[in-house]
């Protein structure tokens, strides 16, 4: 991963990245940052500008790990990423095997629905990287 991905959600084909347009977070305003859905299979190569905050984000992290860390079954629960609205968004759906919906409603009308396999302890993993790069940011904002 590098410094500017808030998250990555792979396998070894296919990811979904959300990327920062500004690694040093200069992008970041009211809690919210400026970046971009980055999307890589062998079939689908794209990126979308998005609008994020990474507070959703964290929590629903948090809770994966937790579910991951007591051996719970994929529930089928989703979340959307930031939340569904005007613009482009994820909807990440708990299941075998996990699944990240990329949509973009208003802009092009597209969604692209790619099905991961990701390794035991992603959600941790993903949920530490997080952690680090928030703190990151809220040094260079103070």
């Amino acid at each position: 991963m590098g410094d500017a991905d808030i998250v990555r959600f792979a396998d070894r084909a296919r990811s979904v990245t959300v990327e920062l347009e500004d690694a040093a977070g200069g992008g970041r305003h009211k809690g919210w940052h400026d970046a971009e859905i980055v999307i890589e299979t062998g079939f689908v190569g794209a990126r979308v500008p998005v609008h994020v905050t990474d507070a959703d984000l964290a929590a629903f992290l948090a809770a994966r790990a937790g579910a991951e860390e007591d051996g719970a079954l994929p529930d089928g629960s989703v979340m959307d990423w930031p939340a569904a609205g005007r613009g482009a968004y994820l909807r990440l759906r708990v299941e075998d095997p996990f699944v990240v919906e990329v949509r973009d409603p208003v802009q092009s009308g597209v969604t692209v629905i790619v099905p991961l396999q990701p390794r035991d302890g992603w959600a941790a993993r993903a949920a530490s990287r997080l952690d680090r790069l928030r703190s990151r940011l809220g040094e260079q904002a103070g």
